[in-house]
């Protein structure tokens, strides 16, 4: 007897819990975040242009979107005027990307890193991606060829990270390098071409605010740099050593490994001397030349007229990101590591970087050579 009772003060319990079901959510994918202008021309310090991506229930093939917009002086107070024109629960669980202007990204991004972090229904893998322009505007775009803008971003993000194309750059990584001191955020770099979303390179941070950016077609070799990996292809144009004729060659299949040497400082110097080492292989799919490479002597010529060409590639990065003035390849990681905390923290290395001796080395083999041999 007395086990049904309790049967039955839990049932009456079971109608008291406050339930959400899934059709009355609005569980929003991709915010986009926009600097604001005042009528002198110079961005609000104040407010910031918000949009949020809510997807319709649907298959993939035919998912749509409600797009909201609002202007608010914070991210709680957007969500708080975006709540109020949708006639669902908004909630931020499910939020894959977020979206900012390059000229809010300029002004610094972190009060609104810092709004969603302590948010604990945002995962901390939500992307960090800025946008060539206007982040509201690639999120309110009507694309032709594109049903859920959020969902396309969220996937191109992912294949592209996959082959280097772009750094995998998460809310948690993105707040782990702004507060090392030995190091400064990086994330992918979006813009508007026509009516499609392309990959406009790596945008370079020095702590939160935008600094700079690395090409599109510098983004593979700006991996190598940064991280021993596999996969990923590059282009690079090169001089025969033996002829003088400039020839170029598609490599592909890349297995790349990276290592940071900083020498010991000599008592007269007080900038420490860093060499990057990079050996890699890979395979060449299209090449210009006329070498058929079935010598060995031809195949060696080839590996050491490679290694010249990449290295001065890669130097020129290494130059750009100093003269940027972000420590974005995590040098000064590897300088705080080859000392004491007392002699690191007495170095200033941000004020020392921008004139650091930094050297690439490169070592490439070729792997294959394909169909021509």
């Amino acid at each position: 007897m007395r086990s049904w009772v309790m049967v039955g003060v839990l049932l009456c319990l079971t109608g008291c819990v406050e339930q959400n079901r899934i059709e009355k959510l609005g569980m929003s994918d991709t915010v986009a975040l926009d600097s604001v202008y005042q009528e002198n021309g110079k961005p609000s310090e104040r407010e910031v242009s918000n949009a949020i991506s809510v997807p319709k229930p649907g298959t993939l093939d035919n998912q749509q979107a409600d797009i909201l917009q609002t202007i608010a002086e914070s991210p709680k107070d957007g969500r708080i005027k975006l709540s109020r024109k949708i006639n669902k629960v908004l909630v931020s669980g499910q939020l894959r990307s977020m979206l900012f202007g390059k000229d809010l990204a300029k002004q610094g991004i972190w009060k609104e890193l810092d709004s969603y972090r302590r948010d604990y229904t945002v995962g901390e893998k939500l992307k960090i991606v800025v946008v060539n322009g206007s982040a509201v505007d690639m999120l309110t775009h009507k694309y032709a060829q594109i049903r859920s803008v959020g969902s396309h971003i969220d996937q191109l993000l992912i294949k592209d990270a996959k082959i280097h194309e772009v750094p995998d750059v998460s809310l948690y990584s993105f707040v782990r390098d702004y507060y090392d001191d030995g190091t400064d955020p990086i994330a992918p770099m979006l813009v508007v071409k026509g009516d499609n979303i392309e990959i406009d390179g790596i945008a370079l941070f020095k702590k939160d605010r935008y600094i700079g950016k690395i090409n599109a077609e510098q983004t593979v070799l700006f991996a190598i740099l940064n991280k021993s990996f596999k996969m990923g292809e590059f282009d690079i144009e090169f001089t025969d050593s033996s002829t003088g004729r400039k020839e170029s060659a598609m490599i592909s299949s890349i297995a790349s490994k990276r290592e940071v040497i900083v020498k010991k400082q000599e008592r007269t110097r007080t900038i420490p001397q860093v060499v990057i080492r990079i050996r890699l292989s890979g395979i060449i799919l299209e090449y210009t030349g006329k070498s058929t490479f079935k010598k060995p002597e031809e195949q060696k010529k080839l590996d050491q007229d490679l290694s010249e060409a990449i290295r001065e590639q890669l130097q020129s990065i290494v130059n750009h990101v100093q003269r940027s003035g972000g420590d974005n390849l995590g040098i000064g990681t590897y300088v705080r590591n080859s000392m004491s905390y007392e002699k690191w923290t007495n170095l200033n290395w941000k004020s020392i970087y921008p004139h650091a001796d930094i050297r690439v080395e490169v070592d490439a083999t070729i792997r294959d050579y394909g169909m021509i041999r």
